[in-house]
């Protein structure tokens, strides 16, 4: 009797074994939509502080976002809000003792800066080629660096960067005359991802 009741046991664990060692369905992938990942950055050419979605591609090796940004008057002089679709490439992505690195980031942005003080066609006020840029739109490149580790009991991933920002503007003023290009040919950007 002792015996029928060990081997019933031994079923029962067997069974127990295969039902949770039984592979997991796989995971649908989301639409291509919906963003797997969100940033909040402080500074960088996109306001005092933006945020927003964003989507890994190619085994997040490339990151594409969408930041809002905002800076307040006591920053920038009056209020103003941004917009910034920002594309990145890492190339390396080597791991280290449960850290993924990413020792170089280049990258492009592009952002729109809302307000009347703003314009993408001269205004009516300036006579033809007063100016040559476009004061609400905004191309730069950036370059940059970051690190990130799991986070095993939020189930999500944080990354924190680095990045020099150099804006069209600033680029053209710096190649134009460096010696009076007073504020520097780069703004630093600081930030997190969060990867879902």
């Amino acid at each position: 009797m002792a015996a029928a009741w060990h081997v019933r046991g031994l079923v029962l664990a067997l069974l127990l074994a295969a039902v949770e060692g039984r592979a997991e369905p796989p995971e649908e992938e989301s639409p291509w939509f919906v963003p797997d990942h969100a940033a909040l950055q402080l500074a960088g050419s996109i306001g005092l502080l933006s945020a927003g979605p964003g989507w890994g591609f190619l085994r997040d090796g490339v990151d594409a976002e969408l930041l809002l940004g905002w800076a307040p008057p006591a920053v920038a002089g009056e209020d103003f809000l941004t917009v910034t679709l920002k594309g990145q490439w890492h190339p390396f992505r080597p791991a280290w003792r449960g850290w993924t690195l990413r020792p170089l980031t280049v990258g492009l942005l592009l952002s729109y800066t809302f307000g009347d003080a703003y314009f993408v066609g001269l205004p009516d006020r300036y006579p033809d080629g007063y100016y040559w840029f476009k004061t609400a739109l905004r191309p730069a490149l950036l370059l940059g660096a970051g690190a990130g580790r799991p986070v095993p009991a939020l189930g999500l991933r944080l990354q924190g960067y680095a990045e020099l920002v150099a804006t069209d503007y600033r680029l053209l003023h710096f190649l134009q005359s460096p010696a009076t290009a007073g504020t520097g040919l780069f703004s630093l950007a600081l930030g997190v991802r969060v990867r879902f």
